[in-house]
Parts: structure tokens; C-alpha cells; sequence
């Protein structure tokens, strides 16, 4: 069984990993707080850009992160739907605010019009923090291969403002649920699929 196999069978039934995003589809941003995906082109609003590219550039500076911001949508934008409430997704570009969840949908967006690819709500451990962090990041196979993609956190940024966007090679997934990457692009950092 090959990992993307492995990632398939992982998603099914399993609400934390999202294996294509299309027109009602609800990512879980906290606990009460959903996206319902109502324009699976939104994506298309960042620029101009070819199907199946991932536009990492315009998402990484094309939503700001702002808590406040983000509970304003919910406040102003959701419906209440059970015990949850329900924000459409496409107002995250309308107000340019969005965190890792936000920018990862975008990727994901992107990316599967080309690749199979996941939208993973998983966790973030860094080197010499205590615990682990919710965080939402991206798997894509292009032509054959595994990449993880974080479009909250680059691997760097210059001090001119250049970005190298974290895209690290995908070696495997471990029983734990941990991705492994190769350890020179590691970055001190460990993603799990939950």
C-alpha cells in the first residue's frame, strides 16, 4: 500500500482529513465553528494563475492573521446549524483575514483541480515547545511524489521580504501519524495527522 493510498484510506469517514473541497463541503475551524465551502473557486480571487498551481505567494500575503477578524465572521456572517455555527468560506477573501485552516483551504482549492491532494486538520510540534499546536496544512502527490505543504509558516523569510514557502518532500507517514520529511528540511518542526 503506497502512503497515498494510506492518506485515502485514512479520510474516509475521518472529519480531519479532506481529500477534495467542493460546493457545500464544511471544514471544522474550532469546536462550534465550521466553513462551508460556497464558492469552490474562490481561490481564483488571489490572481490569475493556471489550474492545478498553487498560488502560495498570494495566500501567504493575501489573509492576514487577526483572531479578532475571524470571530467577527462568525459573529456577523454564520448561521446556526445544531449546536455549531456555519460561516461561508468565500467571506475569508472577501475580508483578507485567514490563519493556517484558512490558507490551507485555499491550497487545497487550488491544488486539487490538478492533484490528489488533503486538506489535513492536524497538529504542529516545534522543537523545545512543550505540546502540540492545532494546525491545518496540506498533502499533494504531484507526478508521483508526496509534499507537504504549509502555507502558514514558511521555511524562511529573507530580509528583503523573500519567502521560501515550506513544500518539504513526504519520506512516509508513521503509525503515530507523524509525516515524516527528510531531517534537513524538518526546520524543527513535526507535523501528525492528528
Amino acid at each position: 500500500m503506497t502512503m497515498l493510498d494510506i492518506l485515502r484510506e485514512m479520510s474516509r469517514g475521518n472529519v480531519s482529513i479532506h481529500p477534495l473541497l467542493e460546493r457545500g463541503s464544511v471544514v471544522q475551524k474550532s469546536w462550534g465553528l465550521l466553513y462551508e465551502i460556497d464558492d469552490p473557486d474562490c481561490d481564483r480571487r488571489l490572481g490569475v494563475y493556471d489550474d492545478g498551481v498553487v498560488p502560495m505567494g498570494p495566500i501567504y500575503r493575501g489573509l492576514n492573521s487577526s483572531a479578532q477578524s475571524i470571530r467577527e465572521i462568525f459573529d456577523k456572517h454564520s448561521v446556526p446549524r445544531h449546536i455549531k455555527r456555519v460561516a461561508p468560506f468565500s467571506v475569508v477573501i472577501d475580508k483578507g483575514v485567514g490563519e493556517c485552516l484558512e490558507k490551507a483551504v485555499l491550497v487545497q482549492l487550488a491544488a486539487q483541480r490538478r492533484d490528489q491532494s488533503f486538506l489535513i486538520n492536524g497538529t504542529l510540534a516545534e522543537d523545545g515547545d512543550v505540546g502540540v499546536t492545532y494546525h491545518a496544512f496540506n498533502i499533494i502527490c504531484r507526478d508521483g511524489s508526496l509534499f507537504l505543504l504549509d502555507a502558514q509558516n514558511p521555511f524562511s523569510i529573507d530580509e528583503r521580504g523573500n519567502i521560501r514557502h515550506y513544500i518539504m518532500p513526504v519520506k512516509g507517514i508513521h503509525e503515530n501519524g507523524d509525516v515524516m520529511v527528510p531531517e534537513e528540511f524538518r526546520a524543527g518542526r513535526t507535523y501528525s495527522l492528528w
